[in-house]
């Protein structure tokens, strides 16, 4: 048999706060039983007790009030579960990247250290499709996704057969230093076979680079990019020319899922170019 009780001792019985029934009042999800009329006093059925407690519980997991309001206006199991999960997968998603960020912030404490491994390399003459924009810095990844997707459907049309090409980016030193400039994502071009509309062809000249493999794609690069770029001032002569990367992995279904990326610095030369 349930009874009534005033607001004191539906706060302690559910460890909510005065304000925090106010509100969960004004917004519809936990009435009271009876307010009274002369002097405004809410007061609730000991039965609202398990509702209170699905409140707070699941607002201290984070769960938003229009999901909980949802949640608590259906009957049907299977949209109780379907809210429920997708929750829980929103928080395994947070605590995943909470933990990528402690991981960062724990290498920073760390200096940068000498790359393990650092080539020196001569990338001849490449004939290339590409696509290029200035663009914000901000917005470069927004850009970066549906540029190489264009670019992998160009070549899947043109070859009829999927497509194993390395695409690659060039990035002006303004995009660094301006967080604005000029990049450049490009394609080896399929033999005999003119660019379609918004694609151009063009050759990319040859060039030196000190060049750092990171693995995977652009999360932490910004340490592998300090790295190669200690190394190349250091121990070699930095060129101001674009930046390029290489990127590997990547498939037409997931063009932006790379298992490595191939950053080249540019340098200049102290031998000969092989011929």
């Amino acid at each position: 048999m349930s009874a009534q009780v005033s607001i004191g001792d539906f706060a302690v019985m559910t460890s909510l706060s005065r304000k925090a029934l106010r509100h969960y009042h004004e917004i519809g999800i936990l009435e009271p039983a009876h307010i009274d009329a002369h002097t405004g006093y809410r007061f609730y059925d000991t039965s609202q007790v398990d509702h209170a407690h699905i409140i707070r519980r699941f607002r201290s997991l984070g769960m938003s009030i229009p999901d909980i309001k949802a949640l608590l206006s259906t009957d049907d199991p299977a949209t109780r579960t379907e809210i429920i999960t997708t929750h829980l997968e929103q928080m395994e998603m947070q605590l995943q990247q909470t933990r990528d960020t402690v991981g960062a912030l724990r290498e920073l404490l760390s200096p940068v250290h000498t790359p393990a491994f650092v080539a020196v390399r001569h990338e001849p003459a490449l004939a290339v499709w590409s696509i290029g924009a200035t663009v914000e810095a901000s917005e470069i990844d927004i850009w970066f996704a549906a540029t190489l997707m264009k670019l992998w459907d160009a070549v899947a049309i043109a070859t009829r057969a999927p497509s194993t090409v390395v695409p690659g980016g060039l990035y002006d030193r303004e995009l660094f230093l301006e967080s604005r400039g000029r990049a450049t994502l490009f394609v080896p071009a399929p033999h005999s076979v003119e660019p379609p509309e918004g694609v151009r062809a063009e050759v990319l000249p040859p060039a030196e680079f000190a060049v750092l493999t990171h693995p995977g794609g652009h999360e932490g690069i910004d340490r592998s990019y300090a790295a190669l770029g200690t190394y190349a001032n250091e121990h070699l002569i930095s060129h101001q020319g674009p930046i390029r990367e290489h990127y590997f992995g990547g498939t037409p279904s997931a063009p932006t899922q790379f298992t490595a990326t191939e950053i080249c610095w540019p340098i200049f030369s102290t031998t000969p170019a092989p011929q």
